[in-house]
């Protein structure tokens, strides 16, 4: 099983998830691939799904790779506290953004839904946080962020 940590480095808070290669096999790859090397984003909070910390990996990580336009993997539209979601939205689809989004959602709490403006729109459920004391660290900096906005995160392969 592939695990990596969702680090949030202003909070000194580390986040155990692994992928569920056999449920979204494509997504797992590339996001995997995406992480070779650590790579440091912008979590905010989520405007329409609820209890999200929404974050975009960078186009040059993904637009020539399995994320790009990806097959659609083990959908949902109701995840759970600790699942992460990846959803991806082709340039001009969301307001008439001109860039390709890749966001990666990490959910942290109860009754989220990936509602948006233009109607449901499912994700790639492909990864969970480790355990129970992995999702209450997930909730504690979920609260922070929607209390205080956005942080750093780190997305970062655990080599065994």
């Amino acid at each position: 099983m592939k695990e990596f940590l969702i680090i949030f480095p202003d909070q000194n808070i580390e986040i155990k998830a692994y992928l569920m290669s056999e449920k979204a096999p494509i997504t797992c790859d590339g996001f995997w691939e995406a992480i070779k090397n650590p790579i440091e984003i912008l979590g905010q909070h989520a405007m329409y799904t609820g209890r999200e910390i929404s974050t975009q990996l960078p186009e040059s990580l993904c637009d020539k790779g399995l994320l790009d336009n990806p097959t659609s993997e083990n959908l949902t539209c109701f995840p759970l506290p600790g699942e992460l979601l990846f959803m991806f939205m082709s340039k001009y689809s969301f307001e008439g953004n001109p860039f390709p989004i890749y966001d990666i959602g990490i959910f942290y709490g109860r009754n989220a839904r990936t509602f948006f403006p233009m109607g449901w729109l499912p994700g790639n459920l492909f990864a969970r946080v480790a355990n129970e004391h992995e999702q209450y660290k997930l909730l504690e900096i979920g609260q922070y962020i929607n209390c205080y906005g956005q942080q750093k995160v780190i997305f970062k392969r655990v080599e065994k």
